[in-house]
């Protein structure tokens, strides 16, 4: 099994709340550096290739995952998430991830055009 590491950087836009007297709501930019791990060898079959997705929406989750200062939950910025798989989607470059990444994301096309 050969494991590759992919860096990839990408700015994410949260909305948090603040504690007293500044606006309720605001948004905060944050500039993320990802390093993605992938199974290189497993991108030749389907089936491997669907893995490798499923373990890039997991990563891309946890690194796009904050909490919200006043109600102390949990949350996860979706646009994050689908902008780092895009981007890893696109660096890997393997036919496979593509075209399994575009049949399972509705505005894939859009997306991996705007991020070339």
């Amino acid at each position: 099994m050969t494991s590759r590491i992919l860096s990839l950087a990408a700015s994410a836009t949260l909305a948090g709340a603040a504690l007293f007297a500044a606006p309720a709501s605001a948004e905060v930019q944050r500039d993320l550096q990802l390093d993605v791990q992938y199974d290189a060898a497993a991108l030749d079959t389907a089936s491997g290739a669907e893995k490798v997705l499923n373990s890039l929406q997991e990563q891309a989750i946890d690194a796009c995952r904050y909490t919200r200062p006043v109600a102390g939950a949990p949350r996860v910025d979706d646009v994050c998430v689908s902008e780092i798989i895009a981007k890893a989607v696109i660096q890997i470059n393997a036919p496979e991830l593509t075209r399994i990444y575009a049949a399972n994301t509705p505005q894939s096309t859009r997306i991996l055009a705007a991020l070339k």
